[in-house]
């Protein structure tokens, strides 16, 4: 497969960001707001969320920041993932 067809596959464009690295800023802003949105709207949500917290530490920040960190960490490749489907077994 070309440089070309797995930039493509993988969504970058022709400045090599990806879509999501493109808008991240956008992402990050929905997310805020979806947050807001949901803590007024069902304001029982963060009471509960607040309640699960070990040594002044909240439980469910601490496993979505893990969940953001680790594919760093573990240098996970997404753009392979997409070529799983076509050679399950790796490549010859």
């Amino acid at each position: 497969m070309s440089n070309h067809t797995e930039s493509a596959a993988a969504g970058t464009t022709s400045g090599g960001m990806d879509l999501f690295g493109r808008y991240l800023s956008v992402w990050v802003a929905l997310a805020i707001i979806a947050g807001v949105a949901l803590g007024q709207l069902a304001p029982a949500v963060p009471e509960i969320l607040s309640r699960f917290e070990y040594a002044q530490v909240s439980i469910p920040i601490a496993i979505l920041i893990w969940a953001m960190i680790f594919p760093m960490m573990a240098q996970i490749d997404f753009s392979a993932i997409v070529g799983v489907r076509k050679e399950p077994k790796g490549s010859p």
